[in-house]
């Protein structure tokens, strides 16, 4: 073990240098504490695995794996999301199992696959030539000298865990300069000690003010209307991204000017995401607050912000007397959505499991088959009952990663990509994800059947996040968080304001609705 010692202590210093990280605030250096945490924290590691795995070899190729492997996941993760790893990814490490699409595809099969194939091997020559540390303990079997070793290394992991929680406070991380910016965090305290640091905060129980947050009560208009809010999966105007091509400078996408032809109202949206994190923007909408609020909670709001009993737009519309329904065509563990949807005040809550048999556009459940759904609860919802109808729906369809192929059993997806202005591959499989969810906007809205509007209809659409494609919006001169919304009201035209945020578009689409 002595003799690894050196490697365990420096390696990640030089890991470090290798990490890649997106935009950084202004004047951010290391901080002295980035020089301590990183050798202990190290070593801390080294140790645990030694435990774990009880030969010191093994554990050395575990501890190589371990920080070989979280500076490539890292880097991979800054190329596409201009972010690095932090300690909340990890506890979306569960999502592996429930979506592995989402993560390996951008990882790579062959990579994950090579580093594996590395450390089984590793492994197994391992046990053939050395021996455990049991030979160090001649008075115990080796079972039960491992055993106990685990044990007691496992509760002094957990006692230290609860001190430093009691005294790494977010109150005291502040004061040492922490932002609850991963780019700037990570510049300054280092990749690798942030993770464990970020995790003693998520262990702070002090109550978050911001949370508290407490709105006038709604009182509905005569004619209540039936709302409908819709998140869709990666959506923004992409003429703000062709218009700045050469030769397409005029260039207008039909689908979206066929909504504000029909009185929809379509203008900017800043949100806190970008390429991924949908919760920070859904719980935003629905919360009104803040992200940047949060604090540590401001990476994974549905970790822990979202299991507080706060106030919601869904519970503020139900003591309006609205039901309020959640659609999603996806599997409801997904960020614990299936926790914490009945927390902010959801009556139902409609998954996969509605959408066995639906057609598929790609990988996901269709716009389409979402949009059948949509009418069927309304429709269902009207027999039984008189009440007004609140939807919150979120969109999967245009999930990425929109690799070539994806689309090929439904379109000619080289035709696709000539005619597209960026002549990019994946951005014109993406594109077809965008027309499709706006002609289900219109479907629902401008579209809709005068019978099936027994109420006024108010409807809502908005990005969770521009889709990550970081290097073709940089080489665009495309940069920023804002996506894009469309607001629609079934008995007046709107108009456009730009510069709205997700916080306070709740309170926007309430009140075109006429609260």
């Amino acid at each position: 073990m002595l003799s690894f010692l050196p490697v365990i202590l420096l390696l990640p210093f030089l890991l470090e240098a290798c990490t890649r990280i997106g935009f950084v605030r202004p004047n951010a250096r290391r901080h002295p504490l980035f020089y301590v945490f990183t050798p202990v924290l190290s070593l801390l590691v080294y140790i645990s695995l030694a435990v774990l795995f009880w030969h010191p070899i093994i554990a050395f190729a575990a501890w190589l794996l371990v920080y070989v492997g979280l500076t490539v996941i890292s880097n991979v993760k800054n190329k596409v999301l201009g972010e690095p790893l932090n300690g909340p990814d990890l506890e979306t490490a569960r999502h592996l199992f429930i979506y592995p699409e989402f993560y390996v595809a951008y990882v790579g099969e062959t990579r994950v696959v090579l580093v594996f194939g590395l450390f089984t091997a590793g492994v197994v020559t391992s046990l053939a030539l050395e021996t455990s540390f049991s030979q160090h303990l001649p008075f115990l079997p080796d079972n039960l000298a491992w055993a106990i070793t685990l044990v007691a290394w496992c509760g002094i992991l957990w006692m230290l865990a609860k001190l430093l929680a009691r005294v790494f406070t977010q109150a005291r991380a502040r004061k040492l300069g922490f932002l609850f910016d991963t780019n700037t965090d990570a510049v300054r305290f280092g990749l690798f000690p942030l993770m464990p640091l970020y995790g003693l905060m998520l262990m702070d129980r002090a109550e978050n003010p911001a949370l508290r947050k407490k709105h006038a009560s709604l009182k509905a208009p005569a004619s209540a209307p039936d709302l409908i809010a819709i998140q869709a999966e990666s959506y923004f105007d992409l003429d703000r991204l062709y218009q700045r091509i050469d030769g397409f400078e005029g260039h207008k996408w039909q689908q979206l000017e066929a909504l504000r032809t029909a009185g929809a109202a379509t203008g900017t949206i800043e949100v806190p995401a970008w390429g991924a994190s949908t919760m920070q923007s859904e719980f935003a909408f629905l919360s009104g607050v803040p992200n940047d609020a949060l604090g540590i909670d401001c990476i994974n709001p549905y970790q822990r912000a979202a299991h507080t009993g706060l106030e919601t737009l869904a519970t503020r519309l139900k003591a309006a007397g609205y039901r309020t329904i959640c659609i999603h065509p996806a599997k409801k563990e997904f960020f614990r959505r299936e926790t914490v949807i009945p927390k902010m005040g959801f009556d139902d809550f409609i998954g996969i499991e509605a959408f066995e048999d639906a057609p598929r556009f790609g990988l996901y459940v269709s716009d389409e088959a979402l949009a059948d759904v949509i009418e069927e609860t309304m429709a269902t919802h009207r027999q039984a009952s008189d009440a007004p109808l609140f939807l919150f729906v979120i969109t999967i369809e245009s999930h990425g990663p929109w690799k070539p192929g994806r689309l090929a059993d439904w379109i000619d997806e080289a035709a696709a990509t000539e005619t597209d202005p960026t002549r990019d591959p994946s951005f014109a499989l993406y594109r077809q994800h965008m027309d499709n969810v706006t002609e289900m906007f219109e479907r629902l809205g401008p579209e809709a059947p005068k019978e099936s509007l027994t109420r006024p209809r108010t409807m809502a659409m908005y990005g969770d996040h521009l889709p990550a494609y970081h290097e073709l919006f940089e080489r665009h001169g495309l940069d920023g968080k804002a996506v894009d919304y469309v607001l629609w009201h079934s008995d007046k035209r709107l108009e456009q304001e730009d510069g709205l945020r997700i916080e306070d578009f709740a309170d926007r689409f309430l009140k075109i609705a006429g609260f």
